[in-house]
C-alpha cells in the first residue's frame, strides 16, 4: 500500500471520529478517568480541546497534582492524595481554578496525609492544610460551591463581611475547627440545608444559634471533646448524634420530626434512658425516633412513673446483643408510654450461633395497645428469647395489620437511608421451622410477610 493511500485512509478516520455528535463526545470523555481524558488532547488537533467537555476532576497521591489544567467548566472536584509542606499551595491552586470554573461539589480528603513539622524557635508543631475558605466569597465573583466535603485538613471562617450563600450541604470530618470558627462560618452559610460533622474533636460547646439558618439536617458524630449542645434552628427536620451523653438544650426547633441517638462508651445506659424518657419530652413535636441500643437494653431500668408519649409514632429500636437473658421489661415500658405508636421497627443482633435457652424468669404484664398497625423485626432467627418477645407482642397488638419477619440484619447508615446484611448461614437450616412456627402464631387477621 502506497504512503499516500495510507495517509488518506488515516484522515478519513479521524474525520469520521471528529465528526460524531457533540453530545456523544462529551459523553465518551466523561466516562474516562481524567488523565486518559488529558491524554486524547494529543489525538489531533480537533481533539485538543474536546477533553475540556470532562465533567468530573479527580486526583489521587498518583495523579497529575501541581499542574494546572483549564477548562471551560466542571461540577466536580475531587482531591484524595498525602499532602506534605509544598503540596499546600498546589490544593490552593487546583480548588481556585476548580471555582473559577463554576464547581458545584469539592471532595477533599486528606486522611493520608503525612503531618509534616515545622520549626518556631527551637519548638516544633504539627501543620495542616487549611482549606481556603476565602475563595468561596471572593469579592465580585460568583461562586457555584453548593456540596463540600472536608477530611482531615483544617477551617478558618472567612472573614465576618464575607455570604457564603452558595453552600447547601457541608460534611466536615476529622477537621480541625473551634467552636467559634464553626459558629462564624455557619453565621456565613445563608442558604445551608445540611451539616455533617464526624470526629471534630476540637468542638466542647455548639450553639446553632444563627437568626437566618436555614439548617434542616443536622448530623454529629463521634465528636468526643463535646460537652453540651444548644439548638436554635426553625427549620431543623432530622437530627442525628452518636457519641456519650452530653447536655442538650433544644430551645427553638419547632419542625424538629426525626431523630437518630446512639450513645456510646460509659453512658450507654443513661443515654438509652435518657432517649426514651426526657428527650421525647423536651421534643414534644417528635415524631420518629430511632433509637442503637448496645449492651444496654436487657439492663436498662426504665421508671414505672412517667408522662406517656402521644408524639411518636414510628419507633425503631437497634438492640446489640438481643439475647436470651434480656427480660424483655422495655416491650412493656414501650407499649404503655407510645400509646399512639403506628409502627415499631426492631432491629434484633443476635449471636451467630445458637444458644441452648437459659430459664430466665420474665414478668411481662399485659398492655393491650390500640393504634400500632405495623410491626417489622429484621435479625429473627427464630431463637426461644425472640419467639418470646413477638409472641407477647402479638398478644398485645390489638390493631396490628402487617407483621414483617426477616433474618437479614438491618444496620441505620444516616440521613434516613438503611443497609442491610446477609443472614447467617446456618440460618438456613432451620428457616422451614421457623416460618411453620410463624404461620401458626400469627393471627389471620395479620398479613405476614417473609422477607
Amino acid at each position: 500500500m502506497g504512503r499516500g493511500t495510507k495517509a488518506a485512509r488515516t484522515i478519513r478516520k479521524k474525520d469520521q471520529l471528529i465528526e460524531l455528535p457533540d453530545g456523544i463526545l462529551s459523553t465518551i470523555i466523561s466516562m474516562l478517568p481524567l488523565k486518559e481524558a488529558l491524554r486524547t488532547s494529543v489525538l489531533s488537533k480537533q481533539w485538543r480541546f474536546i477533553w475540556n467537555n470532562h465533567s468530573g476532576l479527580w486526583f489521587d497521591s498518583d495523579n497529575v497534582l501541581g499542574r494546572v489544567v483549564s477548562s471551560s467548566s466542571i461540577s466536580e472536584l475531587e482531591i484524595k492524595t498525602e499532602t506534605c509542606k509544598d503540596s499546600a499551595p498546589h490544593l490552593d491552586e487546583w480548588i481556585s481554578s476548580a471555582i473559577r470554573m463554576g464547581v458545584e461539589n469539592i471532595d477533599l480528603d486528606l486522611s493520608a496525609s503525612c503531618i509534616f513539622m515545622v520549626d518556631h524557635s527551637s519548638s516544633t508543631a504539627s501543620e495542616e492544610y487549611e482549606f481556603p475558605t476565602q475563595l468561596l466569597a471572593a469579592a465580585g465573583k460568583k461562586c457555584c460551591v453548593k456540596h463540600l466535603q472536608l477530611t482531615s485538613c483544617s477551617l478558618i471562617s472567612p472573614p465576618d463581611s464575607y455570604s457564603l450563600t452558595s453552600l447547601i450541604t457541608i460534611q466536615l470530618e476529622n477537621v480541625n475547627v473551634s467552636d467559634e470558627q464553626l459558629e462564624s462560618f455557619l453565621s456565613s452559610c445563608l442558604f445551608l440545608e445540611g451539616l455533617s460533622l464526624h470526629l471534630c474533636n476540637h468542638l466542647v460547646e455548639l450553639d446553632f444559634v444563627a437568626p437566618n439558618l436555614r439548617l434542616k439536617r443536622l448530623s454529629v458524630h463521634d465528636c468526643f471533646r463535646l460537652q453540651k449542645m444548644e439548638l436554635r434552628a426553625k427549620n431543623l427536620a432530622l437530627f442525628e448524634y452518636t457519641g456519650h451523653l452530653i447536655f442538650f438544650h433544644f430551645k427553638d426547633v419547632p419542625r424538629l420530626a426525626e431523630a437518630f441517638l446512639n450513645f456510646t462508651v460509659d453512658s450507654r445506659l443513661d443515654g438509652a434512658a435518657y432517649a426514651l424518657t426526657k428527650f421525647v419530652s423536651d421534643v414534644p413535636q417528635l415524631e420518629t425516633l430511632n433509637l442503637v441500643s448496645v449492651l444496654a437494653m436487657k439492663m436498662l431500668d426504665l421508671p414505672e412513673t412517667v408522662p406517656t408519649f402521644t408524639n411518636i409514632r414510628e419507633l425503631a429500636l437497634t438492640i446489640f446483643p438481643f439475647d436470651d437473658e434480656d427480660k424483655l421489661c422495655w416491650s412493656n415500658y414501650v407499649l404503655k408510654n407510645f400509646p399512639l405508636l403506628h409502627k415499631l421497627q426492631l432491629n434484633l443482633f443476635c449471636a451467630n450461633f445458637i444458644k441452648q435457652p437459659k430459664e430466665i424468669e420474665r414478668v411481662l404484664r399485659n398492655c393491650p395497645h390500640y393504634h400500632l398497625s405495623e410491626l417489622e423485626i429484621n435479625g429473627f432467627y427464630g431463637n426461644h428469647h425472640e419467639q418470646v418477645l413477638l409472641k407477647y407482642l402479638l398478644d398485645n397488638l390489638v390493631e396490628l395489620k402487617v407483621l414483617a419477619v426477616s433474618p437479614c440484619q438491618k444496620v441505620y447508615s444516616g440521613f434516613n437511608t438503611w443497609v442491610y446484611e446477609e443472614a447467617n448461614l446456618w440460618y438456613k437450616d432451620r428457616m422451614e421451622s421457623v416460618c411453620d412456627w410463624l404461620d401458626a402464631v400469627v393471627p389471620p387477621t395479620v398479613r405476614l410477610e417473609i422477607r
